[in-house]
Formats: C-alpha cells, sequence, structure tokens
C-alpha cells in the first residue's frame, strides 16, 4: 500500500473516531512503528490530526458556546448519564465541591435520588437551590458578583471563600477537554472561581459529555493530568477511550460494559 493511501485511511478512521492509536495502526497496516510515526508526523505538519503520546487525535476544533439556558438544553442525555457514573465515586458524609453549569445541576439532582448526608461547597445558585434543603445535606454557597446568565458567583469574595474552605473531591464541569490543549472553558469571570476550586480538593473529577472531548474552548484551566478522573458517557469512542488510557488518564463512562477502566 502507497503511503498515501494508508494516510487516506487513517484520516477516515480519525474522522469516525477522533482518535487512533499507533498499535493499532501497526497491527491494521502491517507496518513498522516507525512508519506509522512518519505517515502522523506527515499529517500533522498538512494540518489533518494532532500526533499526541502513542497516537494521534482530530484535529481540535473550537467547542461552540451558548449560555446556561441554551446549554440545558443539549446533551442532556449525556450528561444525566454521566451523572450517575459520577455519583459513585461520592460516599456517604463526603465533603465536596461541585462547579457551575448544566451538567453540575444534573449531577446535583442524581445526588439527592442517592445521598442522605453530605457536605456540598458550591458557587451555582441552581446546585445550592437543589440541595440546601434536602435531608441532612449542609451546603455552603460562595457568594459574590451574581452571573445571571449563568446563575453563578463570582469575583475576589467568591474565591476567598472557596480559598478559606478545604474539601475532599471536587467535581468540575468545563467546556472541553483535549489531550493536546487541556482542560478549557469560556467564561471569563468564572475562570478563576474553577481554578481556585481546583486548588481546594484532594481529588479531581472532571465531569465532560462526550461531545466536549477534543474541543478546545478560549480559556485554558489546567492541563489534562493522570492525578484527574475524567467521567463521561456511554458514546465516547472506544478508540478515543484506548488512546486516553495509553495516555494514563483515567476515564470512566456511563456505559459499565464498554468502561476499559474496570
Amino acid at each position: 500500500m502507497f503511503a498515501n493511501e494508508r494516510q487516506n485511511k487513517i484520516l477516515a478512521i480519525i474522522r469516525k473516531s477522533g482518535a487512533v492509536s499507533t498499535s493499532d495502526l501497526v497491527e491494521q497496516f502491517n507496518v513498522s512503528t516507525e512508519t506509522i510515526r512518519r505517515d502522523l508526523l506527515h499529517m500533522e505538519n498538512s494540518g489533518l490530526l494532532s500526533r499526541v503520546h502513542g497516537g494521534a487525535v482530530q484535529k481540535g476544533t473550537m467547542q461552540t458556546f451558548s449560555d446556561l439556558k441554551g446549554r440545558s438544553l443539549e446533551h442532556s442525555n449525556e450528561k444525566s448519564n454521566l451523572s450517575k457514573k459520577a455519583t459513585e465515586f461520592i460516599s456517604e458524609g463526603d465533603i465536596i465541591g461541585i462547579d457551575t453549569g448544566s451538567t453540575a445541576i444534573l449531577f446535583a439532582e442524581e445526588i439527592r435520588k442517592k445521598f442522605s448526608s453530605l457536605t456540598v461547597i458550591t458557587h451555582s445558585l441552581d446546585v445550592f437551590n437543589l440541595l440546601s434543603d434536602y435531608k441532612d445535606f449542609k451546603v455552603i454557597l460562595c457568594g459574590g458578583h451574581f452571573l445571571p446568565n449563568e446563575r453563578s458567583f463570582f469575583g475576589p469574595l467568591t474565591a476567598n471563600m472557596i480559598d478559606s474552605l478545604h474539601f475532599q473531591k471536587v467535581f468540575l464541569c468545563p467546556m472541553a477537554v483535549s489531550l493536546k490543549f487541556g482542560i478549557s472553558d469560556f467564561s471569563r469571570e468564572l475562570f478563576q472561581i474553577q481554578q481556585h476550586l481546583l486548588r481546594s480538593a484532594d481529588e479531581v473529577y472532571i465531569l465532560a459529555d462526550s461531545s466536549k472531548f477534543e474541543k478546545n474552548a478560549i480559556m485554558k484551566l489546567d492541563d489534562m493530568k493522570d492525578s484527574y478522573t475524567y467521567i463521561t458517557d456511554g458514546n465516547l469512542p472506544c478508540e478515543l477511550k484506548k488512546l486516553y488510557s495509553e495516555n494514563n488518564i483515567k476515564i470512566y463512562t456511563g456505559d459499565k460494559d464498554n468502561d476499559i477502566n474496570e
């Protein structure tokens, strides 16, 4: 097979699945690892993909942005699916931090179904309203300036309050995640608060539905650290999950049967 024919097939795989591993390509095309690496390098230089450790991902695209009202109508089944999975990482009595956004709201709804005693720290008014008067929950709202379109608090007062607290686990809900660019979001006002949340917890959980993977947003929150746990829905392609695993990224999906880390 000529190199250009092989590269066209590689591009078709990436367009379908979002990613491909070097080992899979070596096996599929029965060529050496160096041959595949040369193919991927040429394709990256041509702007067709992005190389990462262990393979390649589709060229990063900018995530579309809409306000909270609009996002609440998007991918709701996927967000509910990953939220159910995320509750498996909580124990009764935990002290947790919850980010803001449409995923955070559905996550809070799932928490109500499963737990009776938690301490929850949040800057989301919707998360606060869902959990503040529920059973034996203790809910701390980190107030400050209010951002109406996101129904969340931000600014120095909010950041200082988060810095004065410490919790076991934080559940962050960014707009985009990618191996190349990291964890990112759009809101200039909430960006700082999310960074303070990351610094205030012993364990970090990233909640992102499958549409947000290998996408970019304008403001980078952090690298995709292997110390974080990533939780998504069952629609994430197997090829992408495998490549994340090869990069030591702990990723769990709502579909237990297809979860490569269990």
